[in-house]
């Protein structure tokens, strides 16, 4: 029978909780959580992205970026815009009071992510990579 502390899915699952947890810890004196920290990210990338390109890149559903626009529109971090051929596209943009949340929080994700690879190699983090997106990999060939 298989120990579930030797399963692979089961300890990167358990790595990603408790790194989530503890990233929405640190953001939650900000009022703000990972996944809109997440979107601050890309959202400054683009001047306008519309929602499902965003759902996209942020590898959650269309249903959820909903959900989460309408949150971060009601808290004054972005506005949305229609596109004035296509009306059943809306792009979103960042407000100047998400712009400046953006810029406060970016280097937080940098800070983290450093503070979870200390005393782990460069070399390490790059073997590390390769095989996560493996996993990715093989795990969409099996859907």
């Amino acid at each position: 029978m298989i120990k579930l502390s030797d399963c692979v899915g089961f300890i990167t699952n358990k790595a990603s909780k408790k790194i989530a947890d503890v990233f929405n810890e640190k953001l939650s004196a900000h009022e703000i959580t990972r996944v809109q920290w997440t979107a601050l990210y890309f959202l400054g990338k683009w001047e306008y992205i519309n929602q499902s390109e965003l759902a996209e890149k942020m590898d959650i559903k269309k249903s959820t970026i909903v959900r989460l626009v309408d949150r971060m529109e009601k808290e004054g971090y972005v506005r949305r815009k229609k596109d004035i051929k296509d009306r059943r596209i809306t792009y979103i943009c960042l407000t100047e009071l998400g712009k400046k949340l953006r810029k406060e929080l970016l280097p937080f994700g940098e800070e983290f992510s450093k503070l979870i690879t200390r005393d782990i190699s460069h070399e390490e983090i790059e073997i590390f990579k390769k095989v996560l997106n493996k996993l990715v990999e093989n795990a969409q060939l099996s859907e």
